[in-house]
């Protein structure tokens, strides 16, 4: 299962809400990375635990279930009547991915289940990069050694 983790900064978020998801390369006034949704599942998140929620107020983290399949690293979720609202800036990092690492099924019979791996890590983590070389190479970049063990 796979939790999009949302911050509400005004209103009310939960189960059943109809939302816009407004990817990063979402211009106003256009309809380029826009999607109107509804929230499956709304959850608040304790450590290893998880509690299904009906509502989540603004000031509050919470996890969506059933927008994840439009958001890659970072989106902005607003009510499906917010025509004018505008994204939220991608984060910048101090640190770049600077460690590099090759990586292959031990059997060719996985290798679809390594690229769905390789696409659920760079879809939640917005410092690991997962791209392929021109050798066929599936490569990990990430901030260091650690980062790319956990």
């Amino acid at each position: 299962r796979f939790y999009a983790i949302c911050r509400v900064f005004l209103g009310i978020v939960g189960f059943g809400y109809k939302c816009r998801i407004m990817g990063p390369n979402f211009i106003p006034g256009k309809n380029e990375d826009l999607h109107n949704k509804t929230i499956q599942r709304t959850v608040l998140m304790m450590g290893r635990y998880v509690e299904h929620i009906d509502t989540e107020p603004a000031g509050n983290t919470v996890g969506l279930v059933g927008v994840d399949q439009y958001i890659v690293k970072t989106g902005t979720i607003t009510y499906e009547s917010g025509k004018d609202a505008h994204i939220m800036k991608q984060m910048k990092f101090s640190v770049s991915p600077v460690v590099r690492v090759a990586v292959a099924p031990k059997n060719p019979q996985d290798l679809p289940k390594l690229v769905e791996g390789l696409k659920r890590m760079a879809k939640s983590d917005p410092m690991v990069q997962c791209f392929n070389e021109s050798s066929g190479e599936h490569i990990i970049a990430g901030a260091g050694e650690l980062h790319l063990e956990i």
